[in-house]
């Protein structure tokens, strides 16, 4: 059956492109080369090639936009389905509009839409070397305004347990409802926001997408007025994509896109993002593909190896335990804020049937979100970085470690590898559990050991170290999580993702201020090999019955505190980076990891007061 474009009315989801060097090419030639790649398509995957029924009206000129169009007809396997003998039969659409050097296209396939995408950015002659994606910039100035009603969230700080990893909010004026302090850590990879894209079409909600260059609005009614609508979309791109009067960062709280990779280094952490972590439009991702790639991003993960004084990295790929191989990944800038990342084999990924298609995932940086301590995330072919707020965290407190020649590095007593729990606190133990076990609350001055103290370190942990004032008034418990530095050097510099872990596990734990909860907690190690791990004014006891019992005689109006004990942080160093900030030298690696760092905490902080709660870090007075 031959369709006119008059039977058509196609949901309103387009890819914008402009003209590479001004150079316009007629859309009948881009609907051309679609089509190559379809049937090339179907060939690498081994599926029946598609067919492509006559389109009546397949070239319209309407008002000064001009149309190609073509109809396609494939079959596929039910996702349900393995086997022969049953296949559907899809319909699909595909259109290429071009008005003045701008160009919109049109899928009714999602999947085919990204494949042209990809094709377009590695293009180097042909038709689609002759189109270029509209930038993040250009879709924002063009198509993001106020009364922001949805936005899909993707985070640019390390995965950690007490924050999510991508979020989607909705509402009336989200601009408004933003947290200036949490959401900093975000980027929005799609929006919906209400805007007048002409003066017979006020009050749309339209959806944009800027790193993929897509702006949605929805279903349309007839073939007229999709042609209308595609009209009004690339005028308005037209005129207001570079006008530099428009704000090209309309979310300012939230993270930025930035365009050199300057300043860019220190990658210490790699994320495998699975597609439905930031599928973000109209329409399904491939279900075949996402449940492999769900099974690999449950068991993935990633030591990164990074090259000094550059962006680019080397990482050993796991899946769980079992190492599969080495990958190196170069970073090149493309376009605008565009880069290309070059992924190559080192070794391995040769051991198991299933090693190639975990190697091609792991080498679609679509998949993949990279962490580095300046402060920046690369995340589906952009580098993003975190407006940080020039709020400080002044609650720090400041212990030597030369004093005593503390091993700064090592958190606790070692037998091999097993924590030597026995020895926790003896006269030779330099761990920082042996200087908490010898002397809090008077770490400073090396005082000795006064008050409850028990170490409930381990799986299901309420803290690493629990101290217990009960003589105060009021009574005063303290939560003590303590963590080595991540280096052994005494002239370390600052690091984030030293604290991030530890700082992680403070927060997620903050339930256990509350003594009932508390009381119900310790029981649970009471007889394990913790059970003599109790200090009172200083002498070890043989059990946590009498620590128990005392807890039992407390009131719950307690004074609490949270204290995080991690000396990477040098107080010279800090001085020293804070010095710079006041003179307003912030374009600098070490300024943007101690706003980082100050945003972590801040953020400790706020949700450690929400429970009424105090919070200090404990860091290297050196």
């Amino acid at each position: 059956m031959a369709i006119s474009s008059d039977q058509c009315t196609p949901y309103l989801s387009v890819a914008l492109y402009r003209a590479t060097n001004n150079q316009a090419i007629d859309p009948s030639d881009l609907i051309a080369a679609i089509r190559d790649l379809i049937k090339e398509n179907a060939e690498k995957k081994d599926k029946e090639k598609p067919r492509f029924p006559t389109v009546l009206d397949p070239w319209i000129e309407v008002e000064g936009t001009t149309i190609a169009l073509a109809h396609y007809v494939e079959k596929r396997v039910p996702s349900w389905f393995v086997g022969e003998g049953i296949t559907d039969t899809l319909n699909q659409l595909i259109i290429a509009a071009r008005r003045g050097s701008l160009y919109a296209l049109v899928f009714s396939d999602n999947g085919l839409r990204s494949s042209v995408s990809k094709k377009v950015l590695r293009a180097a002659d042909g038709p689609f070397a002759s189109i270029t994606r509209l930038n993040s910039s250009q879709i924002n100035k063009a198509f993001v305004e106020s009364e922001v009603r949805t936005l899909w969230l993707s985070g640019t700080h390390r995965r950690t347990a007490i924050k999510p990893d991508s979020k989607i909010l909705s509402g009336l004026e989200l601009e408004t409802s933003l947290d200036p302090l949490g959401d900093q850590t975000y980027y929005f990879s799609s929006v919906r926001s209400t805007m007048s894209l002409s003066d017979d079409l006020t009050g749309a909600i339209v959806g944009a997408s800027p790193s993929g260059g897509r702006i949605w609005i929805g279903p349309t009614r007839s073939w007229n007025e999709f042609t209308r609508s595609i009209g009004i979309i690339l005028d308005r791109a037209a005129t207001c994509m570079n006008d530099a009067t428009r704000p090209d960062k309309p979310l300012p709280i939230l993270a930025s896109t930035i365009s050199t990779l300057d300043g860019i280094e220190q990658p210490y952490d790699l994320a495998f993002i699975a597609p439905e972590q930031v599928h973000d439009g109209d329409g399904e991702a491939d279900e075949g593909e996402l449940r492999w790639l769900q099974q690999f991003g449950d068991a993935a993960r990633f030591e990164v190896t990074a090259v000094a004084g550059s962006a680019n990295f080397e990482a050993d790929v796991y899946w769980a335990t079992d190492r599969l191989g080495r990958l190196a990944y170069d970073f090149e800038q493309s376009t605008g804020a565009d880069f290309r990342l070059k992924i190559r084999q080192v070794d391995g990924f040769n051991n198991n049937d299933r090693d190639p298609e975990i190697l091609t995932i792991c080498r679609d940086q679509g998949n993949l979100t990279v962490y580095y301590d300046t402060g920046h995330t690369f995340s589906r072919g952009h580098f993003y970085e975190t407006r940080f707020r020039d709020a400080r965290f002044s609650d720090w407190q400041w212990v030597s470690m030369a004093q005593d020649d503390t091993a700064f590095w090592q958190e606790k007593p070692l037998d091999g590898k097993r924590f030597a729990v026995e020895n926790t606190g003896n006269a030779d133990d330099k761990s920082l559990f042996g200087m908490v076990a010898r002397h809090w609350p008077n770490l400073a001055e090396r005082g000795p050991q006064t008050g409850w103290l028990v170490c409930d370190d381990g799986a299901m942990e309420s803290a690493d170290f629990i101290h217990i004032n009960d003589v105060s008034d009021p009574p005063e418990l303290t939560l003590i999580h303590v963590k080595g530095s991540g280096s052994d050097n005494s002239n370390r510099g600052l690091s984030v993702s030293d604290y991030e872990v530890v700082v992680g596990q403070a927060v997620k734990n903050l339930r256990h201020i509350d003594r009932g909860l508390l009381r119900e907690k310790l029981p649970a190690n009471a007889n394990g090999a913790l059970q003599n791990a109790v200090w009172h004014e200083g002498q070890r006891q043989e059990n946590r019955d009498a620590l128990l019992a005392m807890l039992d005689e407390l009131g719950s109006n307690m004074k609490t505190t949270v204290v995080v004990f991690q000396p990477r942080a040098r107080r010279s160093v800090l001085n020293s980076i804070r010095e710079r900030m006041d003179d307003g030298d912030l374009n600098r690696s070490d300024v943007r990891r101690m706003q980082q760092l100050d945003a972590l905490l801040l953020g400790a902080r706020a949700d450690c007061f929400s429970l009424g709660a105090e919070f200090c870090v404990i860091a290297d007075d050196g």
